[in-house]
């Protein structure tokens, strides 16, 4: 059975603790090597969400995902094929506008669209291993904002499951 899902976010880490169930936290779907293949999770950030007080933004929800290096705000034209490729980097990609489609070339079971917006942040950590296809597949150019973690560290978090993170919730 083939598992098309939208995808909203994606990170990683080896973290268990549970967050309090009080606080709001960013979920994403994460792209990553196990067993030398790809492969999808979806996680939980472990720091939450806290109130800005940046002014500007003071009072609203803020939450720092990573320090990030060489940040690359890219366009990617119409129907668009990536091919199969690793993340050149640990890195969070958020897809502004378009629509990516993600597969696995071991796991044709299971597969990801991430439709750019607000649900559209994905993080990619599969540098090594079989890695991934990534294909634009709409008549429209796909803009994103690759961002890679300063020294490969990825975000602490918790992995709510395997597989990509299901629905258009990117906090809870």
């Amino acid at each position: 059975m083939l598992l098309v899902t939208i995808v909203s976010v994606v990170l990683s880490s080896l973290t268990v603790a549970q967050p309090s169930p009080n606080e709001t936290h960013l979920i994403a779907t994460a792209l990553l090597t196990k067993n030398n293949d790809s492969a999808f999770e979806c996680w939980q950030l472990q720091t939450p969400f806290k109130r800005s007080s940046i002014p500007g933004i003071s009072g609203t929800q803020s939450a720092t995902i990573s320090n990030v290096t060489n940040f690359a705000y890219t366009i990617l034209p119409p129907r668009y094929d990536g091919g199969l490729h690793n993340a050149p980097v640990p890195q969070m990609v958020h897809f502004l506008s378009g629509l990516a489609h993600l597969t696995l070339p071991n796991d044709h079971s299971t597969d990801a669209f991430v439709v750019g917006g607000v649900g559209g942040l994905l993080f990619a950590t599969d540098t090594t291993g079989t890695g991934h296809i990534t294909r634009y597949p709409s008549d429209q150019e796909t803009v994103a904002i690759a961002a890679p973690f300063a020294d490969g560290i990825v975000p602490e978090h918790i992995v709510l499951n395997d597989g990509p993170c299901a629905g258009l919730q990117t906090f809870v």
